[in-house]
């Protein structure tokens, strides 16, 4: 895919007619891979924060990208190492969003045993040429075992440090303090708390998931009406 749009730039450029800032930043294919938070868990999909997401990335540009939601409960960062090389190989992603590493805190993983899989996470999408982006999260102190907060916290800098990713700490943010937000195992957000979600996630995503070219071009069309 990216040989293809290589050859076709290659091609609109001697022909003069695409600014090469068009084909160069165009986002076809997002691939989340996360756990619990991000697979509208025990509720509709169309109400979970990454559909919400699609709905909003619509609204922004008339050509959205596609997002893959590869997110399940439970999901840890040793599952997303044995999943990750076949879903980069059959979606081509040209974003990598990654929202793990809770779950491998909670359990009692290690800081650097949480920093190599990530790193490695990361690196295998770098090497596709794909933009990484690591969305936190924040152990809250009921579910904190023997530091596994800051543990998880320190990790995510120092990857985020060493991979030159970008890197939203919490995504739940004061959402993980607000009990009327929060379902009944006070970890998860509930329905009513996904828009909060986006909200939170929204500000690092969208420099990563818009181009140049949508935003001007849905800029003009609303100044136009």
């Amino acid at each position: 895919m990216r040989f293809l749009k290589s050859a076709l730039l290659a091609f609109a450029l001697l022909a003069g007619t695409v600014p090469a800032i068009a084909s160069e930043t165009r986002i076809d294919t997002v691939l989340l891979v996360g756990d619990s938070l991000s697979s509208a868990h025990r509720m509709a999909q169309g109400d979970g924060w990454v559909a919400l997401l699609q709905s909003r990335l619509a609204a922004e540009t008339k050509t959205p990208p596609a997002i893959v939601n590869a997110s399940r409960g439970g999901k840890t960062l040793t599952d997303a190492l044995d999943e990750l090389p076949t879903l980069l190989a059959e979606h081509h992603p040209d974003v990598v969003v990654l929202e793990l590493g809770g779950n491998d805190a909670i359990l009692g993983a290690k800081r650097d045993a949480i920093e190599r899989d990530m790193g490695r996470l990361i690196q295998l999408a770098q090497a596709t040429g794909a933009r990484v982006a690591v969305l936190g999260f924040a152990i809250p102190p009921a579910f904190d075992k023997d530091g596994s907060a800051v543990l998880l916290r320190e990790a995510y800098v120092e990857v985020a440090r060493q991979r030159g990713i970008t890197l939203l700490p919490s995504l739940l943010g004061d959402i993980s303090a607000t009990p009327a937000l929060l379902q009944d195992d006070g970890i998860h957000p509930n329905a009513a708390a996904q828009p909060r979600v986006l909200d939170n996630a929204w500000p690092t995503l969208r420099p990563l998931l818009l181009d140049a070219t949508a935003d001007a071009t849905v800029g003009s069309a609303r100044a136009s009406k």
